[in-house]
């Protein structure tokens, strides 16, 4: 089997806290990511997989089709469109490529691209990710909501298949061991898109042809917050990664 190449963008965050003790106060930076687990996991499954995490993706992700070419699949993970779009020498008057318009492209021409949910996926908190209003809001297999669309679930919310698709995705899987995930991202399947498991009602994982590539949305976070180690340690976590990045890859397995 050819080993793919996937590109993982994102997964990393930083943060300022204040903590105030009667007249006395200190502000400490915070810093974290989950991006070297996510990409031992997929080591493992075979595929050889490159990291830009998301402070770097300004500056060192790819911007043309050609380049994210290299790849079998893209995979955006908690990445907001601003992001994305937003590159070196903008202030002085440069134009640089659209890079989510040079993914459409990338997708038409026989590319995979996943989108990973999160605060900062689909339209996020306060719809600050707000990818309906880009470009790859036409590649996904789902339409994106013009509105803050996470939906925490403290309770923990289980993935449920649905028994009328390809049940590849789940080859090898026992889906019901699945640990509850925190929360997703809630979206609305497009029609002639395949809808493969849902939380709610909702999607939680789905794929369409788009051109000559493959697109997928995989709704929740792929990592903490809410995918919770638990998750993350879970045996069939792995291998449902890889069966979703194999699809996406489409005819680029071969």
């Amino acid at each position: 089997m050819k080993k793919l190449k996937v590109l993982l963008l994102g997964e990393s965050y930083s943060a300022t806290h204040t903590f105030v003790r009667g007249r006395n106060y200190v502000t400490l930076p915070q810093y974290g990511h989950f991006g070297t687990e996510i990409v031992a996991m997929l080591e493992r499954e075979g595929f050889d997989v490159t990291l830009i995490l998301t402070h770097d993706i300004p500056e060192k992700c790819p911007m043309q089709r050609e380049a994210f070419a290299a790849y079998d699949v893209v995979i955006l993970s908690d990445v907001g469109s601003d992001t994305m779009l937003t590159q070196p020498g903008n202030e002085d008057g440069t134009r640089n490529p659209n890079r989510l318009r040079e993914l459409v492209h990338y997708v038409e021409n026989g590319g995979g691209l996943m989108m990973v949910g999160g605060y900062f996926g689909f339209s996020g908190i306060g719809n600050q990710a707000r990818y309906n209003m880009t470009p790859l809001a036409e590649v996904l297999p789902v339409h994106i909501l013009n509105y803050d669309d996470r939906v925490e679930c403290p309770e923990g919310v289980k993935p449920v298949v649905n028994r009328d698709c390809d049940t590849k995705i789940f080859e090898g899987i026992q889906i019901q061991d699945c640990p509850a995930f925190g929360g997703y991202n809630k979206t609305v399947i497009k029609e002639g898109a395949e809808l493969f498991a849902t939380f709610y009602g909702d999607p939680f994982l789905a794929g369409m042809k788009y051109g000559k590539g493959r697109s997928f949305a995989f709704t929740s976070d792929c990592a903490p917050d809410w995918a919770p180690l638990s998750v993350l340690a879970w045996e069939g976590y792995s291998k449902m990664l890889a069966n979703v990045i194999r699809w996406t890859a489409g005819d680029r397995m071969e």
